[in-house]
């Protein structure tokens, strides 16, 4: 029987294959087939005693005699098994510890160790079965942590809390706006927002007569301008007015409602 010429002759490998072959680079012009054909096919390597002999190639068997299947030991895997294939992206424990041999052999040994650590860790938990525990006895019958009686409830705002109160304070990382807190500086942000928060409580009870420092402030209305008036002789316009105000691109350095004050220069 005549062999077809488009079918390379046996032995060669298959395109694809990652393993090693010898002289393969210096190889040019053919298909992957022809050529590990030619370079497996020549009397050197027929004749050689190299372990690289694929003609005679000794297949791996299982290494690995396990006493259970894979499921009962936990792996949930069985793709962890011996004559591992060149390729194989997944892990292999304690693959990265052996290097310099070829990539089944290297899975083979890892996986050897592997086991062996399973081994001595079950020897090592069945050992902890049986090492009888005593039960713990306290110390003593007195609470160790005495807990402090709470006087307000868990959640209450740290603006109702007293001034003296060891909860009045926004915790690190509170993104919110604390009255009073931006003139302090060069303080934990737990104390500055203390302190703030006692200003800002002390400002509130003096302005509602709770707390009286010499004379106590009384609110007054602010005068407002009779209607159809838009520039009022005692007091400016509120900032962000598009209006038009006289003379305005003349004057600078002051703020807007100081600079719009009796902007029509009418007598007092």
């Amino acid at each position: 029987m005549v062999q077809s010429t488009l079918v390379t002759p046996e032995p060669y490998h298959l395109p694809g294959y990652l393993g090693y072959v010898p002289q393969f680079k210096f190889k040019i012009g053919g298909t992957y087939g022809q050529t590990t054909h030619n370079i497996l096919y020549t009397p050197e390597q027929l004749n050689s005693k190299a372990p690289y002999k694929v003609i005679q190639e000794a297949k791996f068997m299982e290494p690995l005699a396990r006493s259970k299947p894979a499921q009962e030991e936990g792996w949930n895997n069985t793709k962890l098994k011996g004559s591992m294939v060149p390729g194989y992206t997944g892990y292999v424990p304690k693959g990265q510890h052996f290097f310099g041999q070829r990539y089944a052999q290297a899975c083979d040994n890892a996986l050897k160790s592997f086991e062996a650590d399973l081994v001595v860790k079950e020897k090592d938990e069945e050992t902890l079965r049986m090492i009888p525990r005593r039960p713990l006895t306290p110390v003593s019958k007195a609470n160790a942590y005495p807990v402090k009686p709470r006087d307000f409830a868990y959640g209450t705002s740290p603006y109702r809390l007293p001034n003296e109160h060891d909860e009045k304070y926004f915790v690190s990382g509170y993104t919110g706006f604390v009255p009073q807190a931006r003139q302090l500086l060069a303080k934990s942000y737990p104390v500055i927002t203390h302190e703030a928060l006692s200003i800002h409580q002390d400002v509130q009870d003096r302005v509602r007569g709770r707390k009286s420092l010499g004379t106590p402030t009384k609110l007054t209305r602010a005068k407002t301008a009779p209607p159809g008036v838009i520039y009022t002789r005692q007091s400016g316009l509120i900032p962000n007015y598009t209006g038009h105000v006289p003379a305005m691109k003349f004057k600078y350095g002051r703020t807007y409602g100081a600079t719009t004050v009796n902007a029509l220069n009418q007598s007092i």
